[in-house]
């Protein structure tokens, strides 16, 4: 069975990092000293064996009295120094500190270097020396080496030691103010999620350290948004009830009258089934008008083809001519008007914009539609002689159900929907919509899109 992996937190982390870089630098400081100690060790005792040899050559060491004269010129201790002559016979004599004589038969040579180790004996510098027909084989002492290392050695591991303690209790305070802000910033997340549909709080941000601020700063945009958009679907709800409400509670109201009157008063049955009429077709658009919100929300990627603005505007200004009342005039340019956008939405735009020009314009007054091509922008804009939109209503003409003097809503007919629509279409075809004033009355709306790359000839 695979183990589990447990997440560490910031404290685990630093701790465990902090340990390893330590004991790391402990680690190559013991080595560089030693190495570093022992080279220079070395060095001396090359040195001194060359030292020695000068002397041998000049004064040779028929007894160990000899030895001794020689040996203390050469500075050396004599305790941890001893010559071994081979003579020319075979015979061997050995000038030692002491009456023992050390077992060389087991010793064994470090290789690449002078050293040699003497079982029971320790660690030499060798040196081997001929003159007159005799060998000498110089032994130097290592043993001030060895108690430099060991004492060094452990006085290193008890510093080790000690920095490791206090830098844990350091580490283990600073892991906790690092992590501190981060733990806050977790447990309030974890709150807000709790009450996904409540308004979420603002989480704290702390100052330091800066990416933990700049997180809790980018969490609270992300907020501030979803709020945003919960207000709006809450309203929407709110909103889509209100107006579903209204052709409902119509409709059961002339049910009831009939079936209350028709018998005696057989004259309110047209009448109340041209209402039911007028308002079941009022709560067909309004629901077809969700179905197009909704579809345009989850729309994600669309197409954008070359396509001719002036073409397809003159088209549908020609195939809506005859619905309305009012006159139509198209103004183009004389070449095509290519622009990034999909055929059905753009088209669906066009119709939108007229209808709301339609409904809000004296039967008298002409609707313009203009198509225009400037730099890397093609412009279609559809212009109307109607009341015109005060600049407090442009702020929030394409919300949803949001309905311009609402003491006329009644009057007109409409869900408060195309708009949001038409700006949902916009924003799918990556373009910009914006409203102006018409002179001397009326509205401008105008929608910009991207002009098409020219075609390479």
């Amino acid at each position: 069975m695979k183990k589990t992996k447990v997440p560490r937190s910031y404290a685990a982390i630093i701790r465990r990092s902090f340990t390893t870089l330590l004991l790391t630098i402990g680690l190559v400081i013991t080595l560089t000293v030693s190495v570093t100690l022992s080279v220079d060790q070395l060095f001396r005792a090359q040195n001194q064996a060359a030292q020695l040899s000068s002397n041998l050559q000049i004064s040779q060491a028929n007894t160990f009295q000899d030895w001794l004269t020689i040996n203390r010129s050469s500075g050396l201790n004599a305790h941890n120094t001893f010559v071994v002559v081979k003579n020319s016979d075979g015979s061997t004599t050995s000038f030692l500190p002491s009456n023992r004589v050390p077992n060389l038969t087991n010793s064994w040579q470090v290789p690449f270097t002078h050293l040699i180790y003497i079982p029971k004996a320790g660690l030499y510098f060798s040196e081997s020396l001929k003159m007159n027909h005799k060998t000498y084989l110089l032994y130097i002492g290592m043993h001030v080496l060895l108690g430099n290392l060991h004492v060094l050695i452990a006085v290193l591991i008890i510093a080790i030691g000690l920095s490791l303690l206090i830098g844990l209790l350091f580490v283990r305070r600073l892991a906790n103010q690092i992590s501190r802000p981060t733990i806050e910033l977790a447990r309030a997340a974890q709150q807000a999620a709790a009450n996904p549909e409540t308004t979420q709080p603002t989480l704290p941000q702390p100052t330091e350290p800066a990416e933990v601020g700049q997180l809790a700063k980018d969490f609270n945009q992300l907020l501030a948004s979803q709020n945003g958009r919960l207000q709006r679907e809450r309203q929407f709800i709110s909103d889509a009830s209100h107006e579903l409400r209204t052709p409902i509670a119509t409709i059961r109201g002339n049910i009831k009258l009939i079936d209350r009157h028709s018998a005696k008063h057989p004259e309110v049955i047209p009448e109340s089934l041209g209402f039911i009429d007028q308002e079941s077709l009022r709560m067909q658009h309004l629901i077809e008008n969700l179905l197009h919100l909704s579809r345009a929300d989850r729309a994600q990627d669309i197409d954008l083809v070359p396509i001719d603005v002036a073409k397809l505007a003159e088209g549908v200004v020609t195939h809506y001519q005859p619905l309305i009342e009012q006159p139509l005039n198209f103004h183009g340019p004389a070449t095509p008007a290519m622009a990034l956008g999909d055929t059905d939405l753009v088209h669906q735009i066009l119709t939108a914009l007229l209808d709301n020009a339609h409904k809000y314009s004296p039967n008298d007054q002409a609707i313009t539609v203009t198509v225009a091509q400037k730099d890397d922008t093609v412009t279609l804009a559809v212009a109307d002689f109607g009341r015109g939109i005060s600049k407090a209503d442009r702020q929030h003409i394409f919300e949803r159900f949001y309905r311009v003097d609402s003491s006329r809503s009644n009057q007109v007919e409409g869900s408060g929907l195309g708009l949001a629509i038409v700006s949902q279409l916009v924003q799918l075809n990556q373009g910009h919509i914006s409203v102006s004033d018409n002179h001397p009355q009326g509205t401008i709306f105008t929608v910009s899109l991207t002009a098409a790359p020219a075609k390479e000839s």
